[in-house]
């Protein structure tokens, strides 16, 4: 009779824990808060999603990418353009179906820039001939279900998460043994992980971590595993918690984000956000730095504050927006072991921006050393409901405005 109580009761809290699961899983909403977006039509270009600067290890060209999509034959294609900052010249790269979430995500992995379309990804490689022209292969990899992806990175690997889907995917491209021990029949190496991941951030193949968020009651969480599954904390506890939105740094090997400060004192009107950085996640102790403070407003179109970073061995520059209660922005840039410092003030500035290390000429100053390199941030702003789209360094010092590349003369 014992045995049978015993089997009863171990049932009971059994169900009760797949019954809690359940409602965990279901019953979380999700956040209001918008990421930086942009939302302008050029006549040239079509609807620009994103622009973000070429990745030096791809080209070290003064070049941005552009994303945008438009119609064509009644169906949604996005086009993926590469237009040098110097002198305007644009070329088309890449043409592909929209995807339908992923339309504006520019990544970068192994020498190629990565795009998402409707049934996989899209690899995109940049060479130059002898004469310097420049030349783009495209490949485009279906993934069965990929048209439900709602976030991914690539390192070698895709990882992705799905919409209305707890579970956190890896397809592996990568080859994992030598090939003279290769066969015919090589094990299906994809992986799915039961992670409720909100969001992917960052595949770091240096520590071999990859970090997401995830919805709790807490609102959003960022975690943590290696490449297996293993999680990296105790009982896979957050490694950060309250976060707004995280990336990562420009080499891959950490990530930055924002957090809702742990001041008690502040309330819902004057919350504030933590700026944090993080360069290695092998455990539970992830060397967090709190970069600065900020106000938690959000841009003339509601979106969270934008940052980007770029790096070199131990340097870091991060570069961020901040906003007041009147959604006026300032461009704030933190520098290794540099407090942070604002840089442009009372700019009309929304949605992303984007940090990188060129050697753009000036055409009104002193010329630029050969090889030199100096950061420069791409930035938005809105002036009399027009979009401008500008270039400036890290004194915040106007630079370039790539408006009339993008759009045509603008008064």
């Amino acid at each position: 009779m014992k045995k049978y109580l015993m089997f009863l009761l171990t049932l009971a809290v059994l169900i009760a824990a797949v019954i809690t699961q359940i409602s965990a899983y279901t019953a979380l909403p999700k956040p209001n808060l918008r990421e930086p977006f942009l939302k302008f039509t050029s006549p040239k270009f079509g609807q620009i999603k994103t622009m973000v600067w070429l990745n030096n290890f791809i080209l070290a060209d003064n070049a941005v990418l552009v994303l945008a999509t438009h119609l064509k034959d009644n169906r949604r294609y996005s086009n993926l353009f590469y237009l040098d900052v110097t002198n305007g010249k644009s070329t088309l790269l890449a043409e592909f179906p929209t995807h339908p979430y992923l339309d504006n995500v520019i990544l970068f992995s192994n020498n190629s820039i990565i795009t998402a379309y409707n049934e996989g990804i899209v690899k995109t490689r940049l060479t130059r001939d002898d004469k310097q022209n420049l030349h783009a292969d495209q490949e485009l990899i279906p993934i069965n279900g990929f048209n439900e992806a709602n976030s991914m990175d690539f390192k070698g690997n895709l990882y992705y998460s799905k919409v209305n889907d707890h579970l956190l995917y890896v397809k592996n491209f990568e080859q994992l043994t030598f090939p003279f021990f290769n066969t015919d029949n090589q094990p299906n190496q994809d992986l799915t992980f039961l992670r409720k991941p909100y969001q992917i951030v960052n595949a770091n193949t240096l520590d071999r971590t990859l970090t997401y968020t995830s919805l709790t009651g807490n609102g959003i969480d960022l975690y943590s595993m290696d490449f297996t599954g293993l999680p990296l904390t105790f009982n896979n506890a957050p490694l950060i918690s309250k976060v707004v939105q995280a990336q990562a740094i420009e080499d891959g090997y950490g990530f930055i984000g924002m957090k809702f400060s742990d001041d008690p004192s502040k309330t819902s009107a004057d919350q504030t956000l933590d700026i944090f950085m993080v360069r290695r996640n092998t455990s539970d102790d992830p060397n967090l730095l709190k970069l600065d403070t900020i106000p938690f407003n959000t841009d003339p179109l509601g979106a969270l504050p934008a940052m980007s970073s770029t790096t070199f061995n131990e340097d870091y520059t991060l570069a961020y927006t901040s906003y007041d209660e009147s959604h006026r922005g300032k461009l704030i840039i933190c520098n290794y072991e540099q407090k942070p410092k604002v840089i442009l003030e009372n700019e009309n500035l929304f949605g992303p921006i984007s940090i990188a290390r060129k050697n753009i000429p000036n055409p009104t100053g002193p010329s630029v050393k050969d090889g030199s390199r100096s950061n420069y941030i791409l930035y938005f702003t809105l002036d009399k409901d027009r979009v401008r789209v500008k270039i400036c360094d890290e004194q915040g010092k106007f630079v370039k405005d790539l408006t009339n590349m993008l759009m045509g003369n603008v008064d």
